[in-house]
């Protein structure tokens, strides 16, 4: 007796597959494109945001510089066109997720590089005494650490 076999896959008819089978690997094939899915817009979004965040970088020192020249603008009208420009830019900065890096707290390694000590200040160790250079975060990841003078306790420790 002549076992019958299915042209297309040449498996004998009684080894076909079931229909749970099937089922199965039918299920399994969507939960792959579903991960598949999810893999590919996480990987889209992680790559918007180092662009985005090498797109700020490159800006960052144009900011400063917009920062100083609104802060010394003499009083007139053109300064107030410079002054909402410099509100614009900074709106723009916020709604892509950048903030600036607190520095109304104690030293932070990872959110400061300290350039300066300040030995005289009546402040406690480790608190910023002042803010050289502002720091920027991009969606709670430092871009830029704030340059900051930290206080060493020096009149707390005499």
């Amino acid at each position: 007796m002549e076992q019958q076999t299915n042209q297309d896959t040449e498996q004998p008819v009684n080894e076909l597959p079931s229909v749970q089978e099937l089922e199965s690997r039918i299920l399994r094939l969507q939960a792959d494109m579903d991960n598949m899915r999810r893999r590919h817009q996480r990987e889209k979004e992680d790559l918007w945001e180092v662009v985005a965040g090498d797109f700020i970088c490159q800006l960052l020192p144009t900011m400063d510089s917009f920062d100083r020249a609104v802060k010394v603008l003499p009083p007139g009208d053109w300064t107030q066109g410079m002054v909402m420009v410099h509100k614009q830019l900074q709106e723009f900065f916020s709604r892509l997720g950048l903030e600036s890096v607190d520095c109304a707290c104690t030293f932070d390694p990872q959110c400061h590089e300290a350039v300066a000590i300040d030995e005289d200040s009546a402040s406690p160790e480790n608190t910023i005494t002042a803010e050289l250079e502002r720091g920027y975060k991009l969606r709670g990841r430092v871009l830029r650490p704030s340059k900051v003078r930290v206080s060493v306790g020096g009149k707390n420790n005499e």
